[in-house]
């Protein structure tokens, strides 16, 4: 196989390898914005309770939890693309699994497609999207937080629409349309320099005991935990919840797009606030505005005003946890580990995707929403003022290391 180029790219080259992967995050984003609003609205269609729909949520991160250690390292040994080919692949056969589904266990067999997808693709992208310019890491990881979340938000206003108005059959119709949209797309993505050449696939793994004892390296994996449970909330209560104020689909899709509406504002000036802010400090204050916001939507009844308003508040500090926790990941990892390093830190992510959404939806059927929205908004304040201490004391090591290079 030939090698990946090893001189840095050129301008041009830079440019189009940052408008391609931007392409590609918004087209997968569509989709995954639409799985979101869609799973949780097609299995209350189908009549399974909140539990089971925790289960059918959960469901589809289980198997893609290992799978993140191998695009990891497929992305280190042959390049990105590949792995988000395959990423597309597993989208079209999940959607259409699920077009076509209408049992509790055909519903898990196409969410395991979609977590297969979805965890080979985070690992893709992340890797892909920082190691275009090291340098300026944060800027292109804040940027391409935009482009998904603008994917997001078309995905969550018209998946509702298209179900409500054409069914769910066409809904689902549309995402496999999406994925074939992204297969030919990644063909075109251009293969990005390294430094060392290209290891084997032994090689490629070899350094995850290393990642796994890093105090650094844990840290990055927490705030994955935590920015993975911040966006599985929204899921699992604040679709539900919707749907049980008596809104239909079409409603609950605009809604949901005004809570992802300021990510993508805050994604494009995000390389600017955490320079001035500091990653530990936006931990904090992102954390601690959700856990208020979180305890704040029981409060404000059933008009969509003040609760698009409170999603937009939550959109604007997840909008700051999406691309700060690959950042950190970043920040604590090396350029030709990049992948594995991604895909390390997706774990946690990924365990967070099985572990909230079960224990949530178990809970919301034991106490009913409201509590559980109690509950989450304890949660968030719990982890935010865990940040001052916690971070300082894992990153130390990482410190004391580069102070005396």
């Amino acid at each position: 196989m030939q090698s990946p180029p090893h001189e840095p790219l050129s301008p041009r080259a830079e440019l189009r390898a940052t408008v391609l992967i931007y392409l590609a995050g918004f087209t997968y984003h569509i989709g995954l914005g639409s799985t979101l609003i869609l799973v949780p609205l097609y299995a209350l269609h189908l009549g399974f309770d909140l539990a089971e729909l925790g289960v059918i949520i959960a469901s589809q991160a289980v198997f893609g939890l290992l799978l993140r250690l191998f695009a990891g390292a497929i992305s280190d040994r042959f390049g990105e693309r590949w792995v988000l080919l395959f990423s597309f692949g597993t989208m079209v056969v999940g959607a259409g699994i699920i077009g076509a589904s209408d049992t509790f266990w055909t519903l898990i067999l196409g969410q395991t497609f979609l977590g297969i997808s979805r965890a080979t693709y985070w690992t893709a992208t992340q890797s892909y999207c920082s190691r275009i310019n090291p340098a300026k890491a944060g800027t292109l990881l804040g940027r391409m937080s935009s482009s998904r979340t603008s994917g997001d938000m078309v995905g969550a206003a018209s998946a509702g629409f298209i179900a409500e108005t054409m069914g769910y059959g066409s809904a689902w119709a549309v995402i496999v349309g999406l994925g074939g949209v992204g297969l030919v797309g990644s063909l075109v993505l251009p293969l990005l320099p390294r430094k060392d050449a290209l290891r084997g696939f032994k090689q490629a793994l070899a350094p995850i005991p290393s990642m796994a004892r890093s105090p650094s390296m844990a840290m990055a994996g927490i705030t994955a935990f935590v920015a993975s449970t911040a966006m599985t909330i929204a899921v699992i209560l604040l679709v539900p919840y919707l749907r049980e104020l008596g809104n239909g689909e079409t409603t609950v899709g605009l809604v949901r797009t005004a809570g992802l509406v300021s990510s993508v504002g805050i994604g494009v000036i995000f390389g600017k606030i955490v320079s001035r802010t500091g990653q530990k400090n936006l931990y904090t204050l992102a954390l601690g505005a959700m856990g208020v916001i979180m305890l704040a939507v029981p409060l404000v009844g059933s008009t969509l005003a003040p609760m698009g308003a409170l999603l937009f508040l939550y959109g604007t500090f997840y909008g700051l946890l999406g691309p700060l926790y690959p950042l950190t990941a970043a920040t604590y990892s090396s350029q030709e580990q990049r992948g594995v390093a991604m895909a390390y830190v997706g774990l946690y992510w990924g365990a967070a995707q099985v572990v909230v959404p079960a224990s949530f939806g178990l809970l919301a059927a034991s106490y009913g929403l409201k509590d559980s929205f109690w509950f989450a908004g304890v949660m968030f304040l719990v982890f935010a003022a865990a940040m001052p201490l916690l971070f300082p004391y894992l990153t130390k090591g990482h410190r004391a290391a580069q102070s005396r290079a």
